[in-house]
């Protein structure tokens, strides 16, 4: 039924009462459908057309009443808990941080991670008032946004080791942009899968310049993920088992590729490799962090300093950015390592939970790839910080010191608090092609690949 310029002026008359913008597409699609329903049984009734969108629209009631009432029931949800964890999470890495610092010869950190803090919650308001919906209606320019951002950035980053800076931390904005490419490749069928393991290799080749092997791993580790809970939970609408393969066998061989040229044309890092299973190899060279990091963690105990005689950025360096959580466990016990990773754990799960009750498709898959993302870092954090340094970690989210990465994080939190606030709201639009999926066919003797399966 083609709608009524009386259908349309009701709606805007509710909507106008209605302060939460957003809701306003949800609530008039459903205002819509009422009507459409309740004149289409007053025509079979007898009534004409005209007389049957009349008698509709009045039982529905005076629009400005019903605007008012949608408007109590329609409002942002704010995930208080997630809010108040996070801040738990701030202050104690503040609290943390000052005193670290204290015990470094660089006493500037402090005001830098006071600003970094300050911008983090700022962008964090941003990202939560900013509509999350904007990642799937325009990924593919968050997409190369990002790509040129890191590619700037290269020509002007200074260099620090070898590595160029901020670039590791701003690879981690790219598995949400690709969280957006999944969902608008969803109805392209085993297409769209081929096409989201090329726009995956991108960022992979980036991270490789930079280099961060740490990024790329967290990168690859998270896209994997959101590309299987896609195929698994049917959104290509396609073979799963095929769709599987496609996916997989091709990053098993390039990631074995990957590793046997980084050990031949390298030395250093299947050295490296050797160390990070077994340090006491190299306990004076490549080994001696790990080495150290181990002899402090047997030491520890679960109240107060430990045995370890340590002499603060010297014996164990980095220790306000790489080593924090193995110089706390010395300087305070165990249970500083308790506290702090229940705090984080706490914030992680907590999301997870609400991730998990998520209806929408780009809801779930935004919410999935920026909790992995946290997820992985604080994995690998705690990894190194007892012992097992096969890969550099890049932060420890909201503890650590690292403007960017306090910056980035918090951009993380903000988009999640956003896919919180109305991820109920959002209407995928699927259509499902119930035909029989074939990603081959075999047509007048001919072998016939058909990408484009729906």
């Amino acid at each position: 039924m083609q709608k009524s310029i009386k259908i349309s002026k009701y709606i805007q008359t509710v909507c106008e009462q209605i302060r939460w913008r957003i809701a306003h597409s949800v609530i008039s699609e459903e205002i819509e459908n009422h009507i459409i329903d309740q004149t289409n049984a007053f025509i079979e009734k007898g009534l004409d057309k005209e007389a049957a969108i009349v008698q509709a629209i009045e039982e529905m009631g005076d629009p400005v009443l019903v605007g008012t009432e949608l408007d109590r029931t329609h409002r942002p949800k704010i995930e208080w808990s997630i809010i108040v964890l996070t801040g738990i999470a701030l202050l104690l890495g503040f609290v943390i941080r000052t005193f670290v610092i204290e015990n470094t010869t660089a006493p500037w950190l402090l005001a830098n991670s006071i600003i970094s803090t300050v911008l983090g919650i700022g962008f964090m308001i941003s990202a939560y008032f900013l509509d999350f919906t904007i990642i799937g209606k325009r990924p593919k320019a968050i997409y190369f946004g990002l790509v040129i951002l890191t590619t700037t950035l290269m020509l002007v980053s200074p260099v620090i080791n070898g590595q160029y800076s901020y670039i590791p931390f701003i690879l981690l904005l790219f598995p949400t942009a690709f969280a957006g490419l999944i969902y608008s490749m969803r109805s392209k069928g085993y297409l769209g899968i081929v096409l989201s393991g090329l726009f995956l290799a991108v960022p992979i080749f980036i991270g490789m310049v930079v280099p961060s092997f740490s990024s790329v791993g967290l990168y690859s580790f998270t896209c994997l993920i959101l590309l299987t809970l896609a195929i698994v939970k049917g959104w290509f609408n396609v073979n799963r088992f095929i769709s599987m393969l496609l996916v997989y066998i091709p990053s098993i061989i390039t990631a074995i590729v990957f590793i046997l040229t980084i050990i031949m044309s390298s030395p250093y890092r299947w050295q490296r490799l050797q160390n990070a299973l077994d340090p006491s190899l190299d306990s004076r060279g490549a080994g001696y962090i790990a080495t150290i990091t181990r002899d402090i963690i047997k030491g520890a105990k679960l109240f107060g300093p430990g045995e370890v005689v340590l002499n603060p950025g010297i014996v164990l360096p980095e220790l306000h950015t790489n080593s924090l959580l193995t110089y706390l466990i010395h300087e305070f016990g165990w249970i500083s390592f308790i506290v702090i990773i229940t705090v984080i754990l706490g914030l992680i799960v907590r999301s997870f939970m609400l991730c998990t009750m998520q209806k929408s498709i780009l809801g779930r898959l935004v919410a999935t790839s920026v909790l992995i993302t946290l997820t992985t870092q604080v994995a690998l954090y705690v990894a190194y910080n007892l012992g097992f340094q096969l890969f550099s970690p890049l932060t420890l989210p909201l503890i650590s010191y690292g403007g960017t990465a306090t910056v980035i994080n918090m951009i993380h939190i903000g988009i999640l608090l956003s896919v919180l606030k109305s991820g109920d709201l959002v209407r995928d639009n699927i259509i499902i092609d119930e035909r029989k999926n074939n990603l081959f066919e075999i047509v007048d003797g001919k072998i016939i690949i058909n990408l484009n399966l729906k």
